[in-house]
């Protein structure tokens, strides 16, 4: 069994992180309190669902703060009431448990360095367009400059003859 999030290949460009293997047990005791106590199940559900649309909506309720706080609490809620989202690695002091933490340390090794590996590549398309960016600012520099170098200077404006009064004349 995987106990980290699948890491996979959507698209040459595009990684993912598939949780399904996790959520599946999960979702069993999800069931199995909806089994055993409908009404609150359903209540719980509905209650989280109208508190994501208050988030998406950008409402804030009046008495509890964040809807996206309270939001996270029934879901936490929700979570308990089907035994918890954790995956308790064995507890025994032996070569199982050894065993199974050396299968989850590689597994986290494999998904670090296919990571990293997907983080250098963005790295090296970002700097690409970077440099395009600024190629293209340059270019647009220089026809400006030159645009301005073409122009022609206005000419200077004549002073005006000193103005005479009345009287001196």
């Amino acid at each position: 069994m995987c106990h980290l999030p699948t890491l996979r290949r959507e698209h040459p460009d595009r990684m993912v992180l598939d949780s399904s293997g996790q959520a599946v047990p999960v979702l069993i005791g999800l069931a199995h309190a909806w089994s055993a106590h409908p009404q609150v199940i359903d209540g719980l559900f509905a209650e989280l669902a109208k508190l994501d649309e208050c988030v998406r909506d950008g409402i804030r309720l009046e008495d509890d703060g964040s809807a996206e706080h309270v939001r996270d609490q029934v879901a936490r809620q929700l979570l308990t009431e089907a035994g918890g989202a954790e995956f308790h690695l064995n507890p025994k002091r032996d070569r199982d448990a050894a065993h199974q933490a050396r299968q989850v340390a590689e597994e986290a090794r494999r998904m670090a360095a296919a990571l990293d590996a997907h983080a250098n590549a963005i790295d090296v398309e970002a700097d690409a367009a970077e440099r395009k960016h600024i190629a293209r600012q340059k270019a647009e520099l220089k026809r400006l400059q030159g645009q301005i170098a073409n122009l022609t200077p206005e000419p200077a404006p004549t002073p005006a003859p000193p103005l005479q009064h009345p009287a001196d004349g």
